[in-house]
């Protein structure tokens, strides 16, 4: 005789609107439901779209998902084929191991991303000055990056080892931009003559995705962006 769940059909969508649509993590749901987090995941993909798409899609785009309320230790393979409605044996046949899939999820989302400042780019107005050069980039990239919320796994702190994928080749593309514009800031004589400009970049960008993390977690966009006006600011001018 098959095993009658104690959860009825209304208990698993509350659990799963509990986990993946409110403040509290799949964790801690599964947790005081006495249940594996896996279990959740099975729940959450049990309904599929009428149309999917590839698989391949599928499986990013659900992990791209699935780590807006989980940590990278949280999800497997399995889940995140249940989570898109597919087989594991398909998910395997596309990503033998976690650390591709979210390897393909990492890239994805940057591959985005940099197509929507692109686009933004094209019908900004751009000043003269590389310094306000510098501070209408840092606004296209966060307005960008605000309205594309898979670009959450380029900025929160998933707890990912570096053995496993890692976003910094993306950010480290940011970093080459910003020196670029701070050496033209430097030329025109707009920026201290001292300022180590590769330096100055990575601090630049790590204060961006301070501000950028933080909104992924719950901050007000508005506040981060009045922010984000003021980072080129963090560049010592020339006196």
């Amino acid at each position: 005789m098959a095993r009658v769940s104690r959860f009825t059909l209304a208990d698993r969508r509350q659990a799963v609107a509990r986990a993946f649509g409110g403040s509290e993590s799949p964790a801690a749901v599964a947790t005081d439901l006495g249940i594996h987090t896996t279990t959740l995941y099975r729940w959450a993909g049990s309904s599929t779209t009428d149309e999917p798409g590839p698989a391949r899609v599928r499986l990013v785009e659900a992990t791209q998902e699935l780590l807006r309320h989980a940590d990278y230790a949280d999800i497997t393979i399995e889940s995140v084929a249940a989570r898109c409605g597919l087989a594991p044996r398909t998910a395997f046949h596309h990503f033998p191991n976690k650390r591709q899939l979210f390897q393909a999820a990492v890239d994805d989302a940057a591959a985005v991303l940099i197509e929507r400042i692109r686009e933004r780019s094209q019908d900004a107005d751009w000043p003269d000055t590389p310094l306000e050069q510098l501070r209408t980039f840092l606004r296209i990239a966060a307005e960008s990056i605000y309205a594309t919320p898979r670009t959450h796994v380029l900025f929160r702190n998933l707890g990912v080892p570096k053995s496993e994928g890692t976003a910094e080749r993306w950010h480290d593309s940011f970093v080459d931009a910003i020196t670029e514009l701070l050496r033209a800031a430097h030329n025109q004589g707009q920026i201290d003559n001292t300022t180590d400009l590769p330096a100055a970049a990575k601090l630049v960008t790590g204060a961006m995705r301070g501000i950028h993390t933080a909104v992924f977690d719950g901050a007000d966009t508005g506040t981060a962006l009045e922010l984000v006006a003021r980072v080129h600011l963090l560049v010592p001018p020339r006196h």
